[in-house]
């Protein structure tokens, strides 16, 4: 999404694949999304994906309002990807209930062992990525205090501003507004959506931005 909305605000013209994940893992470089190719050259990690995006749109450039906070613009977007990122995952891939009902959704096959593999995604989600990061050593209780802070942090940004740097739109909320959405409109539901359901806020947000692109619809499926 983060990408998908550089482009819509650039106007590019693009084709959006979702891949499987097992064929994502070895169709891209970095064995990961978003893997975007222009004229068959393959361009990895999002940051990178926004500057070449930026260069090939010139011309244009990513909005800069006069009254763009770049350093809450940075810290915000750090807060998201560094820490508030952390806590998505966890959610979504370390859930003993939902993660289960991930899985069969993605693998939608008699044979495929749903309940074995999420065991197995948890311990490697869990113990190898998520333990070296900063709430690696929380309990689910911290875990979730610690949401909450991040998710008032974001409301009183919003609360003061139309968008998270600005009254308007900056590079800054295709990163927030991106994240938001990846939970807020996340199909399983789990214990972090409800969080950031309370707050009408977000939702408005999200209009906010997609509107300043153009049009996109955050919840349609798109192949």
């Amino acid at each position: 999404m983060k990408v998908e909305l550089a482009l819509r605000y650039f106007g590019l013209n693009y084709s959006l694949v979702q891949p499987q994940i097992v064929r994502a893992v070895f169709a891209s470089p970095s064995r990961k999304v978003p893997h975007l190719l222009i004229d068959s050259e393959p361009f990895v990690e999002s940051e990178r994906i926004l500057m070449v995006l930026e260069r090939y749109a010139a011309p244009l450039t990513f909005p800069h309002p006069d009254d763009e906070d770049k350093v809450s613009g940075i810290a915000l977007v750090r807060l998201v990807e560094d820490h508030l990122y952390h806590i998505i995952c966890k959610s979504k891939h370390a859930d003993p209930d939902t993660t289960k009902i991930m899985w069969a959704e993605m693998f939608p096959y008699p044979w495929f062992p749903a309940g074995l593999w999420t065991k197995l995604m948890q311990r490697l989600m869990w113990k190898r990525r998520l333990a070296n990061t900063s709430i690696g050593g929380l309990t689910d209780d911290e875990v979730r205090e610690e949401a909450q802070k991040d998710i008032q942090t974001l409301v009183a940004q919003l609360s003061k501003t139309n968008f998270i740097a600005s009254d308007s739109l900056t590079m800054y909320d295709f990163t927030v507004a991106a994240h938001i959405a990846s939970i807020l409109y996340w199909s399983i539901d789990n214990w972090l959506a409800p969080l950031f359901r309370e707050h009408q806020v977000f939702y408005h947000y999200l209009d906010r931005v997609s509107g300043a692109v153009g049009g996109f619809d955050y919840k349609l499926p798109r192949s």
